[in-house]
């Protein structure tokens, strides 16, 4: 080989190397493509949100929970919570796997890699992260400009949520996460200071984990004027036993259930929104 041929050559190879899209996910791993990503499986409803977003056509296989949107409902179903089917994931010849990964979902993930599928773990926990997701995501997809786009408008109605809030008058909410156990949020996690966000205080906010289990007797002593639980069918009655308890006594016992608040995904923002409005009618008028 001449000398002007192989420097074509090295030049073609420098080219290629260039050409490679390459992020590190929410777990710090390097996620690597040789081009866009044209066949993707999801294997959380938070990470099919993300991608749907930017790229619905490149999705392949989603996740036994994922429902939105609704062109979702079609896709073969190759996961749970707690693993995902790698012979079906691995049948789909997926460019790319998006999941959420806990202890349950890392064995499956590990076989996926082992098999060459590139793996990007997504794991935000507010909307500044939903937003860095969808520019990484953005990248791996071949929708950098449309990733840029949504992110920054996920972030500039974040700001202008926080300000319309800003000042009110600050009812103290409990956000119900479960009966049994009796679960709640404190500030540790997005949600407890989500409450804050929308002019409400948390009363178990200063609380050390992020999902504490708490006891009626520390409810009633932190007396919260809303309680606001995220069952469908909450049963109240544990509650409106305690008739000198401010929620009970204002009748501010309240359901929030909706997928946008507890799905890290691009409507989180819409999520906060219901939920400042639910606190915002708990407060008295013009307050």
């Amino acid at each position: 080989m001449g000398t002007s041929a192989l420097g074509v050559l090295l030049l073609a190879l420098a080219v290629s190397a260039n050409a490679a899209i390459e992020v590190r996910d929410d777990l710090g791993e390097s996620v690597r493509l040789s081009q866009a990503a044209r066949r993707v499986v999801t294997l959380a409803p938070s990470t099919t949100e993300l991608v749907a977003e930017l790229a619905p056509q490149a999705l392949v296989g989603v996740d036994s929970a994922s429902d939105y949107p609704a062109s979702v409902g079609t896709l073969p179903r190759v996961g749970r919570y707690d693993g995902a089917n790698v012979e079906a994931v691995l049948a789909l010849r997926p460019d790319l796997v998006v999941a959420w990964s806990g202890e349950a979902m890392a064995r499956s993930l590990a076989q996926l890699k082992a098999q060459g599928v590139a793996v990007f773990v997504s794991r935000p926990g507010n909307p500044d992260e939903v937003a860095d997701n969808l520019r990484r995501l953005g990248k791996l997809l071949g929708r950098s400009s449309r990733a840029e786009a949504r992110a920054a408008q996920l972030q500039s109605r974040y700001v202008a949520l926080k300000a319309t809030y800003r000042g009110r008058l600050r009812v103290p909410v409990m956000l119900e996460i479960s009966r049994r156990p009796l679960m709640t949020v404190s500030n540790q996690d997005f949600l407890g200071r989500a409450i804050g966000d929308c002019g409400g205080i948390n009363v178990f906010g200063d609380v050390v984990a992020p999902y504490p289990l708490v006891s009626v007797e520390s409810v009633l002593a932190r007396a919260p004027a809303l309680i606001i639980s995220t069952a469908a069918d909450p049963d109240w009655q544990h509650w409106t036993r305690y008739p000198g308890l401010p929620a009970v006594i204002h009748g501010q016992l309240k359901i929030l259930d909706d997928d946008r608040l507890l799905r890290p995904g691009p409507r989180l923002v819409d999520g906060v929104a219901a939920l400042c409005a639910v606190i915002e009618a708990a407060r008295p008028a013009g307050k």
